[in-house]
């Protein structure tokens, strides 16, 4: 073994090390004991090498001869330089600001005025000078940044994000400052964290306000992304009222704009979880011809989604039409999961899991659902509500209101599945007490209050007020276009 196979070997062994054997041949193709092997002696294949450097965004020239940072999107050396005068420069307008301070407190004559404007002139002066070589560091590593989250590599963006924190800080950047806060916003999109992202998501609309007009497509944008933040925490309510009011203030002008288009799209999905289906399915066929690249392919899930729902497509069309997405794969284990179909359920999980799934959303609860519940239909278990809720919880740290909602009422399905009624019962009552709690800010989708109102069909006598309740909810959506509850209303008084 030559010198060069022993550091090849080394640097991959820091490699596994970092993260572990597992993630390192998921996210190389590689099998787990290739990737064993490989540490403990045997020849590490030249494309195991050039695998790595695209799975895991290693520097080619650090792997192969250990020049450099381990990864592409580390620090470039250049950028360090950039900044190891930051700090003098911090330090120095400190000693000028208590300076200025100083002399705020002592005697207010002549003397002291041409010194205080003086050390005014300095300060200003390191502040200039703290900008222009605060800026380079500030671009380097948010362009660093981007990628990472464009890669879906949130542990790492979260490293640049605290550097990139620090920065913005130290620089007085409009445009710079502008565009972390946009990447902030898109980070914590990315975590699911609903409430930093629609606090980052306002701060940022606000700023972006043109002053010479009221509106413009960077306000159209921002605002849609407000709308975006507060869909995702179901306040479906208070997102359409915005959406409505950001399609009023961008005018007529405002429908030449691609965030425009943009927009709409929003504006459909929002119109189909309030129960206007028919509308929602026209106002996106109408905008998705403008929309290209992840927009596009978010349209055209939203829009098998809504016609699934509408009794036009099965779970086969819906499969075959568009490209594959995490987002498809989401809608389509969600309806799968909706008509209680082992047949659709393993199709839909097979799409989800199968390998060049494209990310876009991240994460999906309803795959999570989907798995129980067709393990559940093929073999009926007692403890199967409580593993699904552990996973759950687990996956997503979430504390809102809507989310044990959405629990509780799974949970009512798989006990009900394993003829448990008296628990799934319980879990029925405590997911409509939690529901009507949170009315009228916030609203669960129509799939999982159809999910809902199901059991308490099956589970309650007809007079039962939550019974009549949802007797009278399926009667409205179906007339409305939502074809796919048809069959409940069939069931079985």
């Amino acid at each position: 073994m030559t010198n060069d196979d022993k550091a090849l070997r080394e640097r991959l062994k820091r490699l596994v090390a970092e993260r572990s054997q597992s993630d390192v041949a998921r996210k190389t193709g590689a099998q787990v004991a290739a990737v064993n092997r490989y540490v403990h002696g045997a020849r590490i294949p030249g494309a195991f090498c050039a695998a790595l450097v695209r799975g895991l965004d290693v520097n080619p020239a650090w792997l192969l001869m250990g020049e450099g940072s381990p990864y592409l999107g580390d620090v470039p050396e250049r950028t360090a330089r950039l900044g190891e005068n930051l700090l003098e420069l911090v330090e120095a307008m400190s000693a000028v600001s208590h300076m200025l301070l100083g002399s705020l407190a002592g005697k207010h004559h002549l003397k002291i005025l041409r010194e205080l404007n003086d050390a005014l002139r300095v300060h200003e002066h390191l502040r200039e000078k703290l900008n222009e070589r605060s800026r380079p560091v500030f671009q380097r590593i948010l362009g660093d940044l981007q990628k990472t989250l464009d890669k879906l590599d949130l542990d790492r963006a979260a490293d640049l994000r605290k550097a990139a924190d620090q920065l913005s800080r130290l620089c007085d950047d409009e445009a710079l400052t502008r565009e972390y806060l946009r990447m902030s916003a898109y980070h914590d999109f990315q975590l699911k964290a609903s409430d930093s992202f629609l606090a980052t998501q306002r701060r940022l609309f606000l700023r972006t306000l043109p002053d010479n007009s009221l509106f413009d497509e960077s306000a159209c944008v921002e605002a849609r992304r407000i709308v975006v933040a507060l869909t995702q925490q179901n306040r479906v309510p208070e997102a359409l009222r915005i959406c409505r009011a950001t399609r009023a203030l961008a005018g007529r002008e405002g429908r030449k704009w691609q965030a425009w288009a943009q927009l709409e799209n929003t504006y459909g999905v929002l119109l189909a979880e309030t129960g206007q289906l028919r509308r929602a399915i026209a106002v996106i066929q109408r905008g998705m011809p403008r929309l290209s690249g992840m927009f596009r392919k978010i349209s055209e899930a939203a829009l098998n989604r809504m016609l699934m729902w509408a009794g036009v497509l099965s779970i086969d069309d819906a499969i075959a039409i568009g490209e594959a997405t995490d987002a498809k794969a989401r809608h389509l284990a969600h309806f799968a999961a909706w008509q209680l179909d082992t047949r659709a359920l393993k199709k839909a999980l097979a799409f989800a899991e199968a390998p060049g799934v494209e990310p876009v959303w991240g994460r999906s609860l309803q795959v999570i659902y989907a798995r129980h519940l067709y393990a559940q239909l093929r073999e009926p278990s007692r403890d199967r509500a409580d593993e699904y809720e552990r996973e759950m919880r687990q996956a997503f740290d979430d504390s809102t209101g809507m989310f044990d909602v959405i629990v509780y009422i799974c949970r009512c399905e798989l006990n009900r599945l394993a003829g448990r009624k008296k628990q799934a019962m319980i879990e029925l009552r405590k997911a409509e007490k939690e529901r009507r709690a949170l009315l009228p800010d916030m609203l669960p989708d129509p799939l999982d209050l159809g999910v809902h109102f199901r059991s308490a069909l099956a589970l309650l006598k007809p007079g039962d007020p939550l019974a009549r309740r949802a007797r009278r909810w399926f009667k409205r959506y179906v007339s409305r276009g939502y074809l796919c509850f048809e069959g409940v209303l069939q069931m079985p008084r």
